[in-house]
């Protein structure tokens, strides 16, 4: 359990597979690559259907040990994922003076978020910031996909010219990110050639690395002083 929670607290999971994974994927810190849910055991299988993106699950107990899942990412075959949308974004920031008290911090958050929502657009947005001392930055080509978890979902939710609720800290400053235009993915014709084989070809060496821990298992002998 100590690994796990040690995870789940910031650790690296890729340096705890590294270390401490008897499987065949220690080597590349467990990562599995793009697998279909049914390439699972049935015990992983169920778990890993009910991750969100970013979670962890585990200890799961599997045949000959057990297993801590880590769900990087997800996504459906041949039909398009709203989280591959490419998005144009305002972020809108407020920083607070050293020594700012939790009171001050507070009211100046809420008028920040009055004065948010009294943008008229993306276009107002750098004379609307500078009025309540604001920093207004520009992004371009931004996947959803690549935006944290949270965050994700919160885009999707939002029309054009509409904000997140603001986020942060008054250490690191209190910001909103400004929909400004989205591009949205379309269907996939589905895999190449070049995928299918690549795919099937992990299949066969996972199969291979798992038969022989299988054997190695079975044949080990253990001595006793």
């Amino acid at each position: 359990m100590p690994r796990r929670s040690s995870i789940k607290q910031g650790g690296s999971f890729v340096a705890y597979a590294r270390q401490f994974s008897e499987a065949s994927t220690a080597a590349v810190g467990g990562d599995l690559g793009w697998i279909r849910l049914g390439q699972l055991p049935p015990e992983l299988g169920t778990v890993a259907q009910q991750l969100g993106t970013g979670q962890l699950a585990g200890p799961i107990e599997v045949r000959g040990g057990y297993s801590i899942l880590y769900l990087i990412d997800k996504r459906q075959v041949l039909t398009a994922d709203p989280r591959d949308a490419t998005l144009s974004l305002k972020q809108i920031t407020i920083t607070f003076p050293r020594g700012t008290s939790e009171a001050d911090a507070a009211s100046r958050v809420a008028a920040f978020a009055s004065g948010v929502k009294a943008i008229k657009g993306c276009g107002d947005a750098e004379r609307a910031g500078a009025a309540f001392g604001a920093s207004v930055v520009s992004s371009d080509q931004i996947k959803v996909r690549d935006l944290p978890g949270p965050l994700q979902d919160a885009m999707l939710s939002l029309s054009q010219g509409e904000s997140t609720a603001p986020f942060g800290s008054v250490a690191d400053g209190v910001r909103v990110l400004m929909l400004c235009g989205r591009d949205d993915p379309q269907a996939s014709a589905g895999p190449s050639f070049d995928e299918l084989m690549s795919q099937m070809e992990d299949d066969r060496i996972n199969k291979r690395a798992q038969t022989y821990l299988r054997d190695l298992r079975r044949d080990a002998v253990i001595e006793y002083n």
